[in-house]
């Protein structure tokens, strides 16, 4: 619903394909080290307070000197320590669990990977910075990043990115799952929901540090924390940040990449003439999307329903609260009888004007996701209350009267103005996660006395351009997908490989500089 283009948001690192990427980037040397310490077992719920690690953790999953490291992360493809740089840290791959709370503040629990760095080398010991990371959206509950050598789990590939970039390099990296994922006692994810996010951020955070005292070679962290994510990671890593500031919690820098900060602004455009009969607009991925993000509002405000079926087809209805995060394959959820077939119905106002191949689109209302009547209110709400969602310094200001609007509204993060630095990072052709989200917040924090920097990957590098490398990386990986045959505009490419790559490699230079 709010992307007219397939909406995975998906983190994992693609194999780049040839070696493109070769000739940009000098790789570092390493060297091996012993595993790190195990940790301490079994520990106490401390009461249920948010932030607690809980019984029996933290676990060690894997750890892995220098080149067990390097061995590891070759598998997710050769060029991704090419554009990391080669390991210089071994890795202890931690679980952790904790307390921590859900949309509507209920309590609950979640996990998070918290990888240690070790080894000989300068960087690998002493006390070290910390990244919070923020992966990208799924629909399979079964994610974990702290099982980076399980083929099976959703988040391996996804842990290789911050295993590479941050963790093999010397940072501690704390990656949670998010709650509604691997072990986590909620049965829904609350997505984008900025303040349950960031409080799912926070307590993994409070938990990992914990964690760390507890090793039995307890690790310190030097002070420094940064924050970053790629796509829901990137709107989480905002989030966090904003949730950080306002409780005078000291962050060094953050990076958002790719996200929805400018929540309303997709949403809104659903009132565009046209926009829903466009063949092929709302994908299946796209509707799973809608499907979870339905349930995250609906269960932090209580209002947008009585009961699913105002929302839903009654065929289907029932299930839509718990459908995901699915333990079974979610792209099978069709044929399995689990899903609608379509999106829309032959109920919808604007049916009867459409030609036969548009018309092939709808569905009879037992066999459409969404509920003519309710997907109408919305629409008349939007065209009776519009919002300035373009506008540098209020793009908030309007009073809808619509419960899913308002919900919308209410998660978009252009209400704040970062003090510490912050890098925004996507690209200008993104058909995933359009670069206005990144462009407009950046305009809402410049009005606003803000110093965020904007860097668009898919654009030249200039003379003495400090974003040089990544937007050369950019360059190359585009003109490699194109020799190899492949569409460089679309969704998976371009928001899931190109602009990932670059805006990872990116963020990782502009911490460098703290």
């Amino acid at each position: 619903m709010p992307h007219a283009t397939p909406l995975t948001r998906f983190s994992l690192p693609r194999l780049l394909p040839g070696a493109a990427l070769a000739i940009l980037l000098a790789g570092c040397g390493g060297t091996s080290s012993p595993p790190a310490q195990p940790a301490q077992p079994a520990r106490d719920d401390n009461a249920g307070g948010r932030g607690a690690l809980l019984r029996n953790s933290p676990t060690r999953l894997l750890s892995l000197d220098v080149a067990g490291v390097g061995a590891q992360l070759n598998k997710f493809g050769s060029q991704l320590l090419v554009v990391a740089g080669a390991p210089k840290c071994g890795i202890d791959f931690l679980q952790i669990a904790y307390n921590t709370v859900g949309a509507a503040g209920e309590a609950t629990t979640a996990s998070a990977a918290l990888m240690v760095p070790s080894g000989a080398d300068p960087a690998c010991a002493g006390a070290r910075p910390l990244v919070l990371y923020g992966h990208g959206s799924s629909f399979q509950r079964k994610l974990n990043m702290a099982a980076i050598a399980d083929p099976d789990n959703e988040g391996a590939g996804r842990a290789s990115t911050p295993a590479a970039l941050y963790a093999a390099q010397g940072y501690i990296v704390v990656a949670p799952n998010y709650a509604g994922y691997d072990s986590s006692a909620l049965n829904y994810h609350p997505h984008h929901i900025a303040e349950q996010q960031s409080k799912d951020m926070i307590d993994a955070l409070a938990a990992a540090r914990t964690a760390l005292a507890g090793l039995s070679r307890p690790v310190a962290e030097n002070g420094k924390l940064f924050i970053t994510g790629y796509s829901e990671g990137g709107y989480v890593a905002m989030a966090t940040h904003r949730a950080m500031q306002a409780a005078a919690i000291k962050v060094t820098a953050s990076a958002p990449q790719s996200g929805s900060y400018a929540e309303s602004l997709d949403y809104e455009a659903l009132a565009t003439p046209g926009l829903l009969d466009q063949p092929g607009a709302f994908s299946f991925s796209t509707q799973l999307q809608l499907v979870m993000q339905i349930t995250a509002w609906q269960k932090a405000y209580g209002n947008l329903y009585a009961a699913p079926a105002e929302v839903y087809s009654p065929t289907y209805a029932g299930a839509m609260e718990t459908l995901l995060p699915s333990s079974r394959m979610w792209t099978t959820l069709v044929a399995d009888g689990k899903f609608p077939p379509y999106f829309l119905s032959t109920e919808m106002a604007n049916y009867a004007g459409l030609d036969d191949a548009r018309r092939a689109q709808f569905g009879t209302p037992a066999q459409s996701l969404m509920t003519a009547g309710y997907l109408g209110r919305v629409l008349a709400d939007i065209a009776a209350h519009p919002c300035p969602v373009t506008s540098a310094l209020a793009p908030l200001a309007c009073t809808p009267a619509n419960p899913m609007r308002a919900a919308w509204l209410k998660n978009d993060l252009r209400t704040w103005t970062p003090t510490a630095p912050m890098l925004l990072c996507g690209g200008n052709g993104d058909p995933e996660v359009g670069f206005d989200h990144a462009r407009l917040t950046h305009a809402y924090f410049k009005a606003h006395g803000g110093t965020a920097q904007l860097l668009d990957v898919d654009s030249p590098a200039g003379a003495n351009d400090p974003y040089a490398r990544p937007k050369n990386i950019f360059a190359a990986i585009k003109q490699a997908v194109i020799d190899s045959g492949g569409d460089p505009g679309t969704a998976d490419n371009y928001h899931g490989f190109m602009a990932n790559v670059a805006c990872e490699v990116a963020a990782r230079d502009f911490f460098s500089r703290f």
